[in-house]
């Protein structure tokens, strides 16, 4: 197996409160795998930890084999993990096209060129173009940001990401805010593009988690209390119990 990003009994405390306890995953080239649970579980903070953006009290990260525990956000970019936030972090006020020659930009000898126009630079627009076909956002390549729906929006971020060519793709709540014909479309954009990356997926969107993931894990007060196949989990008393309180597929 093509293991891409694997969190080995990871930790996060503050202060007196253990946000993350003792969690350990793994995700493979080609797998979607989903974290979920009630809000305040420690979803969000686990992707924090494995985007580089909070440090681990304990445990290891390995990124491709590499030892990347304590590496920050741009280490952990440049070793090849992408993310997506809760709230869309788009550069607004700029078109799609160009959202995304930053993203490109930055992976290439000119990310620091600050002066030159980056007609310059095809490699750019290459790039983008081959990004924003994949997302399916080439005829809105012109179109302002801002002026775009918030599931065209989500797309975006999306693409922002897969311009910097990752490895692992983390997906913190993709789908919220959306209506179903949004979640619709981004849950078949993510099933088009998965076979290239490790997918690590934090949503609340059941009918979204159950189409896409290959394995789920479940989480509670920062804890793991259930993980495998969703047909395993679905059927999990425990996880009825704790998370659902009824049936899952109710």
């Amino acid at each position: 197996m093509d293991t891409l990003i694997e969190a080995v009994s990871l930790t996060k405390k503050f202060s007196g409160l253990t946000a993350v306890s003792g969690v350990s995953l793994s995700c493979e080239r080609g797998m979607i795998h989903a974290v979920i649970g009630p809000n305040g579980a420690g979803k969000s903070t686990l992707i924090n930890l494995l985007s580089g953006e909070l440090r681990p009290t304990e445990g290891k990260i390995i990124v491709d084999g590499v030892a990347a525990t304590g590496y920050g956000p741009t280490k952990m970019s440049l070793l090849g993990v992408g993310r997506s936030y809760q709230r869309t972090n788009i550069y607004p006020s700029l078109s799609v096209l160009e959202n995304c020659n930053i993203a490109v930009q930055s992976r290439l000898d000119i990310s620091m060129r600050f002066f030159g126009a980056v007609s310059f630079y095809p490699d750019v627009e290459i790039g983008s173009k081959r990004v924003m076909e994949r997302l399916q956002l080439d005829a809105l390549a012109h179109k302002k940001a801002s002026d775009l729906s918030h599931g065209e929006q989500r797309q975006v971020e999306i693409a922002l990401a897969l311009a910097t060519e990752p490895k692992v793709l983390l997906l913190d709540e993709p789908l919220a805010g959306m209506g179903a014909e949004e979640s619709l479309k981004i849950v078949e954009l993510l099933l088009n593009i998965r076979s290239d990356f490790a997918v690590i997926l934090v949503e609340h969107d059941m009918d979204a988690v159950f189409a896409l993931a290959d394995k789920l894990t479940v989480m509670l007060n920062g804890e793991v209390i259930e993980s495998g196949k969703p047909e395993v989990v679905r059927t999990s008393y425990r996880v009825q119990e704790a998370y659902l309180g009824e049936d899952i597929d109710e």
